[in-house]
Order: C-alpha cells, then sequence, then structure tokens
C-alpha cells in the first residue's frame, strides 16, 4: 500500500487525468531511499511508477489480459531517477562527462547572486564560452562571470539561444512572470483539441501496449524516457533523430532500449516524406524539441491531425507552454535553479547545489508517459485528439510542494546493484541497466531491442511486427559485479 504521503503525491500528480478508479491493486515495498534531499524523490517516484503501472495494468485487463497486480519497490523507483549511473558497457560504466564540464555550475555573478549555465552539447558550450571570452576552466569562469550582473547574462544568454538560469527561490519563482504563467497549468496537461472518433482498444495477445505505435523525436533525457516506458510494456517505438546535431552518446543508448533508432533530417523532403508515412501508421507523437520549432518545419498538431486524425501529440519542454519562457531552451539543471528546487535543496548548505538527481528529468518523462496512457483511455472512451504536455518546470514545481524529507539516506551499495541491475546482450557487447522499476504479476515489463547506437535501424524501419505468443523477458540479473570487472567512477551525478 501506498504511504499516506505516497497517496498525496498521487493526488496531485493524477490531477486532471481522470484516472481509473478501479484500477489494480499496487504493493510497495518501503525500502529506505538512498538520496539525501529534503525534496520527496523517492516517494514522488513511488507515485509516479505506481500510477504508470496500475494504468498499464488496468489497459491490459481492459485488452483481454486479465487483472494483474503493480509492484513497486521504494528504493528501486528512486534508483531510475539516476539510472544513467547505473548503466555499464561490458562492465565499463558510460561515459557522461559533457554534464561534469566546467561551465556546467553555479557562478557568482557582480551583484552576488549565482547562476547556472548548461554547456553539455558542445555548441552551448562554445557559445557561452565566447559570450564570456574566456576558456573551459573554472576559475577563468569564474573571473569573468564576477564581471556580469546575474540577470543581464541570463537575459543576454538567453536571446542567444543558449543556457543559463539565475539561481531564484521559490518564493522569487512564483513572483517570476514565468512562474505565474504555468502555476496553474497541471503538472500533466491533457488537452482536448476537437472532434474525432473513438478509436477502441483492441485486444492483446501478451502485452498490455502491444501494437501501441509511438514515433519519438526527442532528445537527452525527458522525451527519450517516454519512449522507453512505453516500451517496456509492449509499445513499438521508432526513435528519430539528425544524425548531425549534438549528442550526448551514453543517454542515447540508455534511453533507446526498446525502440528501432533511425537517422531522419527534416529539412531534407525525402525524410519529411517517410516521417509522414510513419506518422500515418503511429497512435503517438512525442516532441521535446524548443516548442514552436517544429510547427514552424509542418509537424505541429493541427499539421499531423491532417494526415492522421487519430494521433495523440506529445510535447516536453523546459519551462511550460504559457508564458514569456515558453519557447526557451532549458536543461534539468537550470529548472533546478530557475524554479527554487536547488534552493530550496540546499537550504541549509553552504553553498549551492543541484539534487543528486535527474528529478525533473525522468520525472517529466514518467508524467508524459502517464499522460499518454491517460490519452489512451480518453480516445477510446470518447474521441476527440488529444495533446499531452509536460514540463521541466512544472515537474520542479510539483516536487516543490513536496519538500518534507527527513529520511536518513542509505548508500547505495554492493547488494543494491546485484538487486536492482540486469544485463542484456546487445549489438554493443553486454549491457547493464537499472532493471524496470514496476513489476506487473503477469506481464513483467521488459524490451526486445537491447540499447544500440542512435540510427542503427535507418536503413529497416517501420511498425510491427506484432507480437504473437507470450514470452519471457530476455534481460537476467546482472552478473557483472560478482564477475569483478566493473568500472564505476565515482564523479557526481549531476
Amino acid at each position: 500500500m501506498y504511504s499516506p504521503r505516497q497517496t498525496e503525491i498521487l493526488a496531485a500528480i493524477a490531477e486532471g487525468l481522470n484516472l481509473p478508479r478501479n484500477a489494480s491493486h499496487v504493493h510497495v515495498d518501503q525500502t529506505p531511499g538512498y538520496i539525501d534531499s529534503p525534496i520527496e524523490v523517492h516517494d514522488f517516484a513511488v507515485a509516479l511508477m505506481g500510477a504508470i503501472g496500475a494504468t498499464v495494468a488496468f489497459i491490459g485487463e481492459r485488452r483481454g489480459l486479465g487483472a494483474q497486480r503493480v509492484s513497486i519497490d521504494r528504493r528501486h523507483a528512486g534508483l531510475l531517477f539516476n539510472e544513467i549511473a547505473y548503466f555499464f558497457q561490458s562492465g565499463w560504466q558510460f561515459d557522461i562527462s559533457a554534464v561534469h564540464t566546467a561551465v556546467n555550475n553555479f557562478y557568482r555573478t557582480r551583484d552576488g547572486r549565482r547562476i547556472f549555465f548548461n554547456g553539455a552539447y558542445q555548441h552551448l558550450r562554445d557559445g557561452i564560452l565566447r559570450y564570456l571570452g574566456c576558456p573551459n576552466e573554472r576559475d577563468a569562469i569564474a573571473e569573468s562571470v564576477a564581471r556580469f550582473n546575474a540577470q543581464e547574462l541570463e537575459d543576454d544568454l538567453s536571446a542567444l539561444g543558449l543556457c543559463a538560469a539565475v539561481l531564484r527561490s521559490p518564493e522569487e519563482w512564483r513572483a517570476h512572470p514565468q512562474g505565474r504563467a504555468i502555476a496553474d497549468a497541471t503538472p500533466i496537461e491533457l488537452v482536448r483539441q476537437g472532434d474525432a472518433s473513438p478509436v477502441p482498444l483492441s485486444s492483446a495477445v501478451a502485452r498490455p501496449l502491444e501494437r501501441l505505435r509511438v514515433l519519438d523525436l526527442t532528445h537527452v533525457v525527458a522525451g527519450p524516457t517516454i519512449g522507453k516506458l512505453l516500451a517496456e510494456h509492449g509499445a513499438d517505438v521508432i526513435h528519430c533523430r539528425n544524425p548531425y546535431l549534438d549528442h550526448i552518446l551514453g543517454f542515447d543508448i540508455d534511453t533507446s532500449f526498446g525502440k528501432k533508432t533511425a537517422y531522419l533530417d527534416l529539412r531534407a523532403d525525402a525524410d519529411r516524406t517517410r516521417a509522414y508515412d510513419l506518422i500515418r501508421g503511429c497512435d503517438v507523437f512525442v516532441q521535446g524539441f524548443r516548442w514552436g520549432s517544429l510547427t514552424a518545419r509542418g509537424f505541429g498538431p493541427e499539421e499531423l491531425w491532417r494526415v492522421n486524425p487519430r494521433l495523440i501529440y506529445v510535447e516536453v519542454n523546459a519551462y511550460g507552454f504559457q508564458g514569456p519562457w515558453a519557447e526557451r531552451r532549458g536543461w534539468e539543471q537550470l529548472a533546478q535553479a530557475a524554479t527554487g528546487l536547488a534552493a530550496a535543496h540546499s537550504a541549509k548548505l553552504d553553498e549551492p547545489a543541484l539534487i543528486p538527481a535527474y528529478f525533473n528529468d525522468y520525472g517529466s518523462g514518467c508524467l508524459g508517459a502517464l499522460g499518454v496512457l491517460a490519452a489512451l483511455l480518453r480516445r477510446a472512451e470518447e474521441g476527440g485528439r488529444w495533446i499531452v504536455r509536460a514540463s521541466l518546470a512544472k515537474t520542479a514545481m510539483l516536487g516543490m510542494r513536496f519538500a518534507a524529507n527527513v529520511e536518513t539516506p542509505v548508500p547505495i551499495g554492493q547488494e543494491d546493484l546485484n538487486r536492482y541491475l540486469v544485463d542484456q546482450e546487445s549489438p554493443l557487447g553486454l549491457l547493464t541497466r537499472v532493471a524496470p522499476a514496476i513489476q506487473l504479476e503477469a506481464a513483467p515489463p521488459y524490451v526486445d531491442r537491447a540499447g544500440s547506437f542512435p540510427g542503427s535501424s535507418t536503413l529497416d524501419i517501420g511498425w510491427g511486427p506484432d507480437p504473437t505468443t507470450p514470452r519471457p523477458p530476455p534481460h537476467r540479473p546482472t552478473s557483472i559485479f560478482q564477475r569483478g570487472v566493473a568500472h564505476m567512477r565515482g564523479r557526481q551525478i549531476l
């Protein structure tokens, strides 16, 4: 059963979704947390995973798979908010050193405030350093930043399409024009836009989300997590990206599990035609580009509904879909800084710090996946054209409503790795990752396609094949730590 606090969080998450009241029973193993923060990350993760699991089980029951119990391990659920730190190739931890580049940090400005930059992508890093006029070294960056006022830096860099956010308190964010603009938006925005015929849930052979077709045009963490979670329960997911844009390979492979991965350049006529062919046959279109940019390229919801009126259109962005920052670029770290989440986390610390977890990224990905499930049910029951929206800033604001954690964290140890990680063979060798945290009694989550390089399915993309019989998961409990070959770097998560 949920704890009283988890029940409160669940109610806040589900606001406006009309989730099924008779969803499957959720059993929660209330294991200790490991994340040291006043933000209630573990209970937030439990409520999210429980809501997704119960709704997936309900959909499976409606499709003829029978009722089944859902189980969530609290420690395991929180581990998924840092899953990139526990992702290995042949025993070696994947490199995400771009996240830890010198420019990605809090720096003190001339007026005594702090600002956080994100230059994880090379072009963002180069642009910030060019503006500051310094090399990518912490002392040099600190010296340069000290010449500017915080607001000046945030405004100028954002106008250049670069990524920076002033560290604000929760009170400052609530008073900020963007904070006020999204204050009344629900954590998951589920918006009906016009009429369309209902799309009934068909019968299923083996898995709750089989034959659900998802086209994924997202990057880094939050957006790709949506497709990955859906794939773990049987959805057919194709991820597309431009081959020449910046990327962080560890994240790309980690979020590619369960997906075909293809290269597409939406500026090229042939690739645009291919994208529209895929859209005609799919149920869900997920995009994580700067809000408005895909509409300008002819891939906004209205354009795609003319091609496929049953399509569920999903949008993920940094700062929400109303207000002056709706089209501003952002990352996990910037959402933590701007909204007051980092300040709330750091209230008793000598220096500002981020929550040691990708709270907004993975949280927004889970919220987006739950929104898709809610939209599927609404589409089946009443028809209509549906938009699902999730944003890092709105997730952060939800997190600040639950910031009373006083639990003493229990650090992750060897026993946890053996218990919560799984091995799976892949074209890249043996991949080890955090196991799916949502356990269904009769239809356990798994993916047939292990992670792979971006674009590896480009020459053979298309929907299907559909499952014909149930099968056991192809992953297994990890053995790399017993072999003594795992190489973990002790670097800070964020």
